[in-house]
């Protein structure tokens, strides 16, 4: 065979071959396709409810495939292409999920029933738990999920917005402060209106000092008949926190972590240099120029920055389990020598004995935090300082204006003035409870705590600022300690008294044991700065300042009998009844003793027969109560009680010398007894569209009676001091509380929810006066604008008096501004004499908002999820001072810097009083948290879950208010702060980015 002829061949045989290799290949494929066309089938089918009736937009899915369709209308549906050997999967919102394997069927119809796991969720009570459907009172629940992400230090701020009726104001942006809460509006003058704290069933255990991502359940008892089984401490509403504990199996560890950054979010609009020389040109006002253009607030702020390490390791056995944690948070201010850092530890043991009839929990927390405290002094000293000066001198020392009474260099004051605080708190806890016999369970638990706050502070002679009118070198030490002892035994008995009908009693004694000491050491004129305030003893001025050294101790104890029964009744009637009997020895000897009863009814309209099985509604249930509860907290022991204390010096002749002298410091009440709460209330729970609509509405009328308050002592009846703590007058908060959750999408792919909780509050004090004591008609409430600025040490812009409500706003009306820019009050009482400071004043505004609210939503596609949080304040009333001060045209501009709004005012008037002028409108929207996060998918690795995020605080504002900002303090502290001024010394709210990381192994 010829050359050519082979390669002829060769050729031929090789497209025969390709071809019978695409033959080949074609008909495998067709093989194929029909192998897998006959293992698909077409399925169809219903879905019903427990009614019987088709549901409407059910998902109906193949497992672990994004195939699927939704039911129409009828209830039907069909869908193509399902494998034999797939599983269909139907879900719907409020429904149980069901699974079924398609096997050789074309038709699957399947019923739904109602997801009761929210009803049957266990909620923490007072000394115990309870199913959800049978609460009786007002009770909000809140998961570790629910939580705020991003710089979130305090449990407080992490449950914001999220509580109808719990207000929590974070007006400051320092890491030392702590939110002012109030559950149902301000319930007392002088007994404290703050919550009371359980974490893990201790009384009043520090949550300050708790870190976030330890605790499982946060249980908010905002009504009387749900606190009142905690009585004497209950008048303000509970707040109860599980942390979290170990299951069995092999040991799990979780480590979370963030860091985070924080800027100014919102302050003054001051003059820069060049608005300043024009404002002394425009306003004839003569000064030194040297030429710089300083940003004083700028100069003693930064951008600060946090981190957070949390890491948890948990595990047991069927009889012993455990988890331990460890966290370390570094939270540096914004302002200059502000901060924190928190070192915390905590073990939580469960064990069971006996034939597992004895439950032993043990539960031990450490935690020391270090703070820098923040010099707030420098900020309104930062606002005083002409921005034409330099912040230096040529020599390197800090610039001062010589002759000045405000103007002192703020950067000196944050670089040479500290504050530090190291608070250590040691906690432990065993609980034990016994089962006698089947539904008898007895308790009993210890608790000792210890918490110590060493102070330490000094001042060096660079600073520059006057201490007791010395403007040298000083310095404090001091030590509070409290150490706090709890003993309580409870018996809980439970019957099923018939099939459908059951009762739980219980019964319990309680004592605690609290003392409080300390001691503190003022000096000065110390010959070097070199030792700070650790040699305190080598200053001069304790020589010839006695007063300087002083130390304390004091005690009080608490005794309470307490019971409670709950009846259910055909899963449809609940009732439940609390008594408690509480004596303190801070009250007088004839009333130490007071009883706190409180009853509370519900009624499940849902599991009557003429609802039962209605397709719209899934649960609505009707609730009424009443409670009293009593408060103690706030006012120190020994008040009712006549005793002696230092009183200055007298001369002796024997030794030669000035000797302390010694005077009565209180008068005897012997009638001092509890302040009550009282509150009456009714609520809605419901559930709509098989749990698509969730929510509750409710009511309420809270009054405290028996205010306790000091008064002016009449002398004419024997008081030697003059001032007595009475109980005096009466105080009504009335308000509304409404939450509403939506759940718009829930698929497997894609789910979208919305919740609002929104309260509407009004208060009123009713009377400040009984049969022997009385207050004044009009009690002035004094608040300190700032330090070094004349005429505004003590100004009372606000009063408490019958009729109004707490704090209200009081003082003159501007008619116009005259032409020489001086105000132009209105003759208010018509005596044709104009006296803006006593006769022509009237009330000119409310702080306390009369909503609060947060809308919080939540979205999920697939491993993203995003959360944005939006909350509310409308109705309140804001003193804005710094227009009163610094938005003016007067002749301190030569002196001291000025707001860049007083360019353009038209005020050229000293007068720092009390006036509608400057009385605003706090209303706003502010987006307060958001978070985005993505879970990373993991293996069968050690990594169980990965999720990272980044998170926003404080993000957007919308206000109309000229200020900084309108999340003003609430606080009120007689004698020195009343809520709704905005003082000009305010720790600026900040911005805050996060980044981090959620592990589990």
């Amino acid at each position: 065979m010829k050359s050519y002829q082979v390669g002829r061949y060769i050729g031929r045989l090789t497209a025969g071959v390709k071809t019978s290799i695409f033959t080949i290949a074609a008909l495998l494929l067709t093989t194929l396709t029909f192998t897998v066309m006959a293992q698909e089938v077409t399925v169809s089918g219903t879905v019903k409810g427990a009614d019987g009736s088709g549901l409407p937009g059910v998902t109906v899915q193949v497992k672990s495939t994004s195939k699927g369709t939704q039911t129409g209308l009828d209830g039907t549906y069909k869908l193509a292409g399902v494998p034999k050997n797939g599983v269909l999967v139907f879900s719907f919102v409020g429904m149980e999920t069901k699974e079924v394997a398609i096997g050789n069927k074309t038709v699957v119809d399947v019923t739904l029933t109602d997801d009761t796991k929210a009803l049957e969720e266990v909620v923490v009570v007072g000394y115990g738990t309870q199913k959800r459907k049978e609460i009786s009172g007002t009770v909000t629940s809140l998961g570790s999920r629910d939580f705020n992400a991003g710089i979130v230090t305090n449990p407080l701020a992490a449950a914001q917005g999220k509580v109808a009726g719990l207000v929590i104001t974070q007006s400051s942006g320092d890491p030392n402060s702590t939110p002012t809460v109030r559950l149902r509006g301000t319930g007392s003058l002088n007994a404290g209106s703050e919550p009371l704290y359980v974490i893990d069933g201790v009384i009043g255990a520090p949550i300050q000092n708790i870190a976030p991502e330890d605790i499982q359940t946060m249980d908010i008892l905002r009504d009387a008949s749900s606190a009142a089984i905690y009585g004497s401490r209950g008048a303000n509403g509970v707040i109860l926190i599980t942390t979290k504990r170990g299951k069995s199996g092999a040991p799990s560890v979780d480590f979370n972590s963030y860091l985070g950054t924080e800027r100014i979010s919102q302050r003054p609009d001051l003059m820069n240099g060049a608005q300043f020389r024009e404002a002394a040109k425009k306003y004839n006002q003569s000064f030194t120029d040297n030429g710089a253009n300083t940003d004083w607030l700028d100069v003693i702020t930064r951008t600060a920055y946090t981190q957070n390490y949390q890491l948890g390791v948990s595990g047991g056995s069927e009889k012993t389990s455990y988890r331990a944690s460890v966290g370390y948070l570094d939270q540096v201010g914004t302002l200059i020598g502000s901060g924190k850092d928190r070192l915390n530890a905590r073990l939580n043991i469960d064990s069971k004995a006996l034939n597992d009839k004895l439950n032993l929990k043990f539960n031990f927390s450490a935690s020391q935090t270090n703070g820098d405290i923040a010099q707030n002094i420098a900020l309104g000293l930062a606002q005083n300082m002409r921005p034409t000066d330099p912040i230096y001198n040529a020599d390197g020392t800090y610039y001062q204006i010589p002759g000045t009474f405000a103007n002192y260099n703020p950067l000196a004051i944050v670089e040479n003035r500290k504050q530090s605080e190291r608070l250590s708190d040691l906690l432990g806890n065993v609980q034990a409870a016994y089962t006698i016999t089947n539904g008898l369970v007895f308790n009993v638990s210890g608790t000792l705590r210890t918490q110590a706050n060493n102070i330490s502070a000094f001042q060096n002679s660079f600073a520059n600022v006057p201490i007791r009118g010395f403007a040298g070198n000083s310095a404090y030490r001091g030590l509070n300690a409290t150490t706090d002892k709890q003993l309580e035994t409870t018996l809980n008995y439970n019957k099923a008294l018939t099939a459908n009908s059951n009762l739980n009693l219980l019964a319990g004694y309680t004592y605690q044991d609290v003392v409080y000491d300390g001691f503190g050491v003022t000096n000065n004129n110390f010959l070097t700065d070199i030792l700070d305030a650790n040699n305190i003893g080598s200053g001069l001025g304790i020589r010839t300042n006695p007063g300087f050294i002083g130390s304390y101790k004091n005690e009080y104890k608490l005794v309470s009998f307490l019971g409670r029964a709950q009846y259910s009744l055909a899963n449809k009637y609940f009732a439940t009844v609390n008594v408690r009997r509480d004596g303190s020895t801070k009250f007088g000897d004839n009333n130490k003793w007071g009883f706190f009863p409180s009853v509370s009814v519900g009624w499940s309209l849902s599991e009557e027969a003429f609802l039962k099985g209605n397709s719209t509604i899934d649960n609505l249930k009707l609730r009424v109560s009443w409670g009293r509860t009593g408060n103690s907290e706030g006012i120190r022991p020994l008040l009712s009680k006549s005793f002696y204390g230092p009183s200055g010096s007298y001369y002796d002749g024997n030794s030669g010398s000035f000797l302390p002298a010694y005077a009565i410091q209180s008068n005897a009440n012997p009638n001092l007894k509890w302040e009550v709460n009282e509150n009456y209330g009714a609520g809605i729970d419901f559930s709509l569209l098989k749990g698509k609509i969730s929510g509750n509405l409710d009511w309420y009328t809270r009054q405290t009676k028996d205010l306790l308050y000091t008064v002016n002592a009449p002398q004419e009846k024997g008081y030697v001091y003059p001032t007595i703590l009475a109980n005096i007058g009466s105080m009504q908060n009335r308000g509304v509380e409404i939450s509403l959750s939506y759940q718009w999408v829930d698929n497997k792919d894609f789910s979208f929810s919305s919740t609002f909780a929104g309260s509407f509050n009004q208060n009123k004090v009713l009377s400040l006066k009984n049969n022997e004591f009385a207050a004044p008609d009009q009690v002035f409430l004094t608040t300190s604008l700032g330090n070094f600025i004349r005429g505004t040490s003590a100004v009372n812009f606000s009063v408490l008096q019958a009729g109004q409500p707490v704090g209200v706003f009081f003082g003159a009306k501007v008619a116009s501004i005259s032409d020489k820019g001086t105000y132009v009050f209105q003759d208010l009482d018509g005596n044709g004499k104009i006296e803006p400071s006593a006769g022509d004043r009237t009330y000119l505004g409310n702080p306390n908002p009369f909503f609060v609210g947060g809308l919080t939503n939540n979205l999920r596609y697939k491993a993203f999820d995003l959360q944005l949080q939006f909350t509310s304040n409308l109705g309140a009333k804001i003193m804005n001072t710094n227009a009163l001060l610094l938005g003016r045209q007067d002749g301190r501009i030569a002196e001291s810097n000025a707001l860049a709004s007083a360019l353009t005012s038209k005020i050229n008037d000293t007068q720092t009083i009390p006036m509608d002028y400057y009385v605003e409108s706090g209303n706003y929207l502010r987006l307060n948290n958001a978070s985005f996060g993505y879970n990373i998918p993991v293996g069968k690795g050690i990594v169980k879950r990965a999720r990272v995020y980044v998170a926003g605080n404080n993000l957007l504002l919308f206000t109309k208010y000229s200020g900084v900002d309108p999340e003003v303090s609430q606080a009120l502290s007689i004698g020195s702060q009343a809520p709704g001024i905005d003082v000009r010394e305010t720790y600026y709210k900040t911005r805050g980015l996060t980044a981090g990381v959620n592990l589990s192994f």
